[in-house]
């Protein structure tokens, strides 16, 4: 499924040539994340048209020629969203976004026509370039269930790696979407001595599920305000706050204002066009506050993530929705919450 403009799908065939480098994926699904939803909905610099979307995918390995992943063909595997060149300034100074390619050296986002051309999940197959880094993942689990390991995985890196949390800080996490609760079940299993969730009036089912894996509290912020709710809770302000928000750029005022004095704000998703209004930076000098930019996980945290997977049963339920490729628009759609919110947590396409 080709994204050939803003909101643009065509149904497209392309050739799967041979490659003296690098391998081919056999797709098996791919998660839906706000980096797709701002491709298709054209809000995005990150992007060229035209593209295949989707950067969290699971799949079996095709081809392999010259034993590149260190993996039988046929071995089910996470592919991580970022590819890596490793010898760029970024890649050598371990950043998440490589600058071998434009727009981004990442799938889902380079386009088709970069040869070979299959650089992204909606797609029966995809290419394995020889910077790609994949991880085994369970054949006991189904396929759907697997792309949830890049969720854990970013949420691992940015709710225990990036802040350096340590056994008994407290963390109050913004946005209770795949993420958000990854970052619960992260932060519990880091040794958090508390976690709290904060959402919106129709996160309601997004909240339930937050409590159920581990958090201590959570809040609508539509019906109670939030730093007297975290208050009540944890009787003093957060160590960390971990900003997971779709969009909302004012978000980053009430992390600045809420997090303790000398603690960290960790900003990992992005806002698109939308810029922060009034910030007075002198908060970030009075309470001598780190603020981190995340972007993507480390593979260390992947293979975290994948193990977490096989031993977690209770993250079964963490798919809520999901569509064949020919539906991608509508499982963008659905994604966004333009098909209702009810029950919505992640969305997929299976092949």
């Amino acid at each position: 499924m080709l994204l050939v403009g803003p909101r643009q799908f065509t149904k497209t065939r392309l050739r799967v040539p041979d490659v003296a480098h690098g391998g081919w994926l056999a797709i098996e699904s791919t998660a839906i994340s706000g980096v797709e939803v701002q491709a298709w909905k054209g809000i995005t610099q990150l992007v060229r048209y035209p593209l295949i979307p989707g950067h969290e995918v699971v799949g079996r390995i095709a081809s392999d020629p010259e034993g590149t992943f260190g993996l039988p063909v046929g071995t089910r595997v996470v592919v991580e969203g970022g590819i890596r060149c490793n010898e760029c300034e970024r890649c050598r100074n371990g950043l998440a976004v490589c600058t071998a390619r434009r727009p981004a050296n990442a799938y889902g986002r380079l386009p088709s026509t970069e040869s070979p051309g299959l650089w992204g999940g909606f797609s029966e197959m995809m290419y394995l370039d020889p910077g790609a880094r994949v991880h085994p993942v369970s054949d006991g689990l189904p396929a759907a269930v697997a792309t949830f390991a890049h969720a854990l995985a970013d949420a691992r890196t940015w709710a225990v790696e990036v802040p350096s949390l340590a056994a008994g800080d407290t963390v109050l996490v913004l946005g209770p979407g795949p993420r958000g609760i990854a970052a619960t079940i992260a932060a519990r299993e880091a040794g958090a001595a508390w976690v709290g969730v904060a959402g919106l009036g129709h996160d309601g089912d997004r909240l339930d599920l937050a409590a159920r894996l581990g958090a201590d509290v959570t809040i609508d912020v539509d019906q109670a305000d939030l730093a007297s709710s975290v208050a009540d809770s944890l009787g003093r302000r957060p160590d960390v706050v971990i900003d997971v928000t779709s969009h909302d750029s004012e978000i980053i005022l009430q992390a600045l204002d809420i997090v303790r004095p000398g603690g960290t704000v960790v900003l990992a998703s992005t806002k698109g066009t939308n810029a922060i209004e009034q910030l007075f930076s002198d908060i970030i000098v009075m309470k001598e506050l780190t603020i981190r930019g995340a972007y993507g996980a480390t593979s260390t945290a992947y293979d975290w993530a994948c193990a977490h997977l096989s031993r977690d049963g209770r993250l079964d339920e963490m798919v809520t929705h999901e569509f064949p490729l020919d539906e991608a628009d509508r499982a963008i759609l659905a994604s966004a919450g333009e098909l209702g919110r009810e029950d919505l947590l992640s969305v997929v396409v299976t092949l």
